[in-house]
């Protein structure tokens, strides 16, 4: 057992790494980090609560502390280090007391479980925004404002700098290709210059989408997979098929192979278009039955299947059972 005591206190308190149930009927587990949580130390003050100028616990000396140990601090938090320094005379305690108040929790409240003990340190989790904003630099965007919430978001949940950097990497190769011609349909549509970065956060992000395009940048991430692949048509249709469920994913499938697709059915004299196969994806029943009759067709002309992709000795069609 060990003996706390606080200095705005009379006594000392013995931890015994036990449930506490407090006067409300709360029951917690306290044990010695969670009284130096609260202010106490192992140490017992000695004189006045409140130190006289000659004790060393001036301001000034806590505001010299806290600029050597917690220089990373932003300034109103520094303050505070400062009073409580005045009022404890100790660098630990006066830290864990300012973790109580309102000027810490406004810059890292984040890092708070529902415990009260901390995710990570502030220094940690400083790093680890910087790590967050510069994996964002590394594709371009260098404005990393919009994203401050989310980075918070994710020390919260666990997400670490080089879990980040995974997941960005794979999400920008698999639309790296596509932020050039979505960028140039910007600038058509709306007659406004934007940056790749600027389109890749919106890519990523639904917030700044939102921000950016009210929505609409996912229908020109659509006609972006179409138009590099030579087939183009009216923003309102691929506006349509953003609506009905047709996602970036399948657009960038549909539209790989459907050149592929459409030269097959033409080569035993059958008529195929791109809108055909974009209804089929969506599960419209006619266009199914179509493709199926031209699949069925090729299989006894020339035993092939719908689809560019070979499987084995078989090749994979754009529709299925």
């Amino acid at each position: 057992m060990v003996q706390v005591y606080r200095r705005d206190l009379v006594g000392s308190y013995t931890v015994e790494n036990d449930y506490v149930t407090d006067a409300e009927g709360n029951t917690e587990f306290r044990d010695l980090d969670w009284y130096k949580s609260k202010g106490y130390s192992t140490e017992e003050f000695t004189g006045t609560t409140t130190p006289s100028a000659d004790t060393g616990y001036s301001y000034q000396k806590g505001l010299e502390t806290a600029k050597a140990l917690y220089s990373f601090f932003p300034e109103d938090v520094t303050k505070e280090f400062a009073k409580q320094w005045v009022k404890f005379g100790n660098a630990d305690t006066a830290a864990a007391a300012v973790r109580q108040s309102g000027a810490w929790k406004k810059h890292f409240d984040y890092l708070e479980r529902d415990d009260g003990t901390l995710i990570m340190t502030e220094i940690e989790a400083l790093s680890t925004l910087a790590t967050f904003r510069q994996t964002l630099g590394e594709v371009g965007i260098g404005d990393t404002s919009e994203f401050e919430g989310k980075f918070k978001q994710m020390i919260t949940s666990g997400v670490s700098g080089a879990e980040f950097q995974d997941r960005i990497n794979l999400v920008y190769e698999g639309v790296k290709e596509q932020i050039p011609e979505v960028e140039a349909l910007f600038r058509d549509r709306y007659g406004i210059e934007s940056d790749s970065g600027t389109i890749f956060a919106a890519l990523i992000d639904p917030d700044i989408e939102d921000k950016l395009l009210k929505g609409e940048i996912a229908t020109l991430q659509l006609q972006a997979e179409a138009s590099s692949r030579g087939f183009t048509t009216t923003f309102a249709r691929f506006d349509e098929l953003r609506k009905r469920g047709f996602t970036a994913q399948q657009a960038k499938g549909l539209y790989e192979q459907a050149s592929g697709v459409i030269k097959q059915a033409a080569g035993i004299g059958r008529e195929l278009d791109i809108k055909t196969l974009e209804e089929a994806a969506l599960g419209d029943l006619q266009a199914g039955q179509r493709l199926k009759r031209i699949e069925s067709e090729l299989m006894s002309t020339q035993g092939l299947t719908l689809g560019a992709a070979k499987d084995g000795k078989q090749i994979t069609g754009l529709i299925s059972d």
